[in-house]
């Protein structure tokens, strides 16, 4: 491989066959979601999908903020921002009491759905992080957070 091509290699994630380079999660999932054609987690054809989004843009917001906490609680005790994290533990909270009530919605009980996976993963991060357990107190998120732990796929990815 030559030396070009390896550097333009590490400053990406996902170079694509006409080497478009994509380095966003939400982007390269909905890239690999449409390369057989018939995307499971983003279909812009189905009259749900702009709902859909909507969930999956409020989860999204939740696990942006929940990682700049836990990035935040990873500095040296001195270095931390105060302001930084009392605003990310708020949304995170906020965020919850939102779930807390949309998880009932027939969206989020359909099949899986990026809106679904990355609830999950915001609710799973913050509680591996040490950060808080955003079910605590919340039985509808409690309970719909078990059903997608349970699923093979997420069991499978689970981080140690």
């Amino acid at each position: 491989m030559r030396a070009d091509a390896l550097a333009r290699l590490t400053r990406c994630a996902l170079v694509d066959d006409a080497g478009v380079c994509m380095e966003d999660s939400q982007l390269i999932c909905a890239y690999l979601d449409g390369l057989d054609g018939n995307p499971r987690f983003h279909d812009a054809s189905r009259a749900s999908d702009w709902a859909h989004r909507t969930l999956e843009f409020s989860a999204r917001s939740m696990c942006d903020g929940i990682a700049v906490w836990g990035r935040e609680m990873a500095r040296p005790e001195n270095e931390r921002s105060p302001t930084t994290l009392a605003h990310e533990a708020a949304r995170a909270q906020r965020m919850a009491d939102v779930f807390e009530q949309r998880v009932t919605d027939p969206l989020m009980q359909g099949p899986l759905r990026m809106a679904h996976l990355i609830l999950a993963i915001a609710v799973e991060m913050a509680r591996k992080r040490g950060l808080v357990d955003l079910t605590a107190g919340r039985p509808r998120l409690a309970v719909w957070m078990r059903a997608k732990s349970d699923l093979p796929s997420m069991q499978r990815t689970a981080p140690p």
